[in-house]
């Protein structure tokens, strides 16, 4: 399992905007293959400051997540409700990394990108 956490930093005036657009990702995030997990969560202390978790099975359905036609259209709407870049974290889970590193034992020149 591989989990990211995304913090967005958000202009005050375009918060509204922002939350619409993370509302209809959520919707069609859910429906994709391998998504296990998929939500925003606002600071309690910071209204503008938005963090991200979600959960995918594995490195390959994380990868296809970020080449979806809704995640280029969300990622270009979003840029102007942003005060400065997203910052995103991944953490792939012992059970992952087993694999992964079993994977590139057998075949020693595969690679695999998270992104």
């Amino acid at each position: 399992m591989i989990v990211c956490q995304s913090t967005f930093h958000l202009l005050p005036d375009s918060r509204d905007t922002a939350i619409k657009l993370m509302s209809n990702m959520v919707r069609l995030c859910r429906q994709e293959h391998g998504c296990l997990a998929y939500e925003y969560f606002e600071g309690v202390t910071n209204p503008f400051c938005v963090v991200l978790l979600q959960e995918w099975e594995d490195a390959d359905c994380l990868k296809a997540h970020y080449q979806t036609d809704h995640m280029e259209k969300f990622l270009s709407r979003l840029g102007n409700c942003l005060e400065r870049p997203v910052t995103t974290r991944s953490y792939i889970s012992q059970e992952e990394s087993r694999i992964t590193a079993k994977a590139a034992e057998e075949s020693p020149t595969s690679e695999q990108i998270i992104h």
